[in-house]
């Protein structure tokens, strides 16, 4: 698994192998997210678990960025609505799961329209999807390490590419540390 400290530019150039990345700061975490962002296709599907306050909303901030959303201000935690879409160089996706007492409700509200179609899905509390999230979504484990301090831990199934494919692998099997 690759080992990144971030920096003020995080990159990844790929998310087929597993990364964990530290940032120092909503900055740095906004940094990740675009890096992601940009990395991901439509019909990709990102699932992020964490506590609250670990940093899945800001990162989503900047996955929207990498997916061509101009203004990151607009990306909001729709923790009340379940669902909110902004667009991009794709529909982007962006669900709040923190709500929901079981995957039945996610099924209710219809989730079969958008995981896997024309857009990306960004999920947070993505425990809370259970099985109705695909094998091949990336799982991102976002943890708090100190007061500005968060770790993701990005991972697919074993196989799975999603939309990204097997593109832009470089220095594969090389862990890498970076510090900021």
């Amino acid at each position: 698994m690759a080992r990144r400290r971030s920096s003020p530019r995080v990159a990844l150039t790929t998310l087929d192998r597993p990364a964990r990345v530290e940032t120092d700061g909503a900055d740095a975490t906004v940094e990740l997210g675009r890096s992601v962002g940009a990395l991901l296709r439509p019909g990709d599907v990102v699932g992020l678990f964490g506590e609250l306050g670990s940093g899945k909303t800001t990162f989503i901030k900047g996955c929207a960025l990498g997916l061509g959303v101009a203004d990151a201000r607009i990306v909001t935690s729709p923790t009340f609505t379940l669902l909110n879409v902004y667009r991009g160089r794709c529909a982007v996706y962006h669900f709040d799961l923190y709500r929901i007492h079981s995957p039945g409700e996610l099924a209710e509200i219809g989730h079969s329209d958008f995981f896997g179609g024309d857009g990306v899905c960004l999920v947070e509390w993505a425990e809370r999807a259970g099985t109705l999230l695909p094998d091949d979504a990336l799982r991102i484990t976002c943890t708090t390490i100190g007061p500005d301090r968060r770790r993701f831990e990005l991972t697919r199934a074993a196989g799975a590419g999603g939309a990204q494919g097997a593109g832009g692998a470089q220095g594969a099997g090389d862990p890498e540390r970076e510090t900021s």
